[in-house]
C-alpha cells in the first residue's frame, strides 16, 4: 500500500504537470527536484495552503480506504 503524498509531493507533481519548467530546459527529475524546493521554501503559508489542504484530503481518503494501515 503506498502511504499518502505529502504537500511538497503533491505541488511538485502539479508544477510538473502544467509544464512549467519543459524537459528541453531540464531533463533531470533530481535537478526538478530542487528547483521546486527552493520554490517551496520561499512560498509563504497562505501559497502553500492549497497544497496543504490537499494533502490532508488524500490523508483522509487513505484512511478510509486503509483503515488498517501502519507505516
Amino acid at each position: 500500500i503506498p502511504r499518502p503524498r505529502n504537500a511538497f509531493i503533491i505541488f511538485r507533481c502539479d508544477f510538473v504537470a502544467q509544464k512549467k519548467i519543459p524537459a528541453s530546459v531540464e531533463p533531470d527529475h533530481r535537478n526538478i527536484s530542487r528547483i521546486v524546493g527552493r520554490i517551496w521554501k520561499a512560498m509563504s503559508v497562505e501559497d502553500r495552503r492549497p497544497w496543504i489542504e490537499a494533502a490532508k484530503r488524500e490523508r483522509e481518503k487513505h484512511k478510509r480506504l486503509y483503515p488498517q494501515y501502519r507505516y
